[in-house]
């Protein structure tokens, strides 16, 4: 009977021993199952931090050309700014040459008002050995008007 409760207790302890090494087995896999787990969440959390750095990128060429955009529009609003200015100093050098023109018109028929006065005088004077030459000259140009 003895040897039957050591027969059985042996049985026992050899069923506990496989039991454990089952358990050690299970709580390798366990471990390893934590450690792939723990990889993937690695690997998945890297992923995103990759995919929001990409967007930042994007976000920042973005604010870059926006900024870029803004300082080409601020260069076209003075380039427009300057066009005005010279477009009303062109107005103004306009009206300065039209007043000119209108003096110069009224100079010129004051000239021809005068070279009609003064041309009996010039008939008469042609006449004039000594002076002849220099008042054919004074007619050449007057018969340019």
């Amino acid at each position: 009977m003895k040897d039957k409760i050591l027969l059985m207790k042996r049985k026992i302890l050899l069923k506990n021993k496989i039991l454990l090494m089952k358990n050690k087995c299970l709580l390798m896999k366990h471990k390893f199952l934590l450690m792939k787990h723990k990889i993937l969440l690695k690997n998945k959390i890297l992923l995103e931090n990759k995919k929001l750095l990409m967007k930042n990128k994007i976000l920042l060429k973005h604010k870059i050309l926006l900024t870029k955009h803004r300082i080409l529009l601020m260069k076209h609003k003075i380039l427009l700014m300057r066009h005005r200015i010279l477009l009303m100093k062109n107005k103004i050098l306009l009206m300065k040459n039209r007043h000119l023109l209108i003096k110069n018109k009224i100079l010129l028929m004051r000239h021809k008002i005068l070279l009609m006065i003064l041309m009996p005088n010039l008939m008469t004077n042609m006449c004039q050995p000594k002076q002849n030459l220099r008042l054919r000259v004074i007619h050449h140009r007057t018969n340019l008007f």
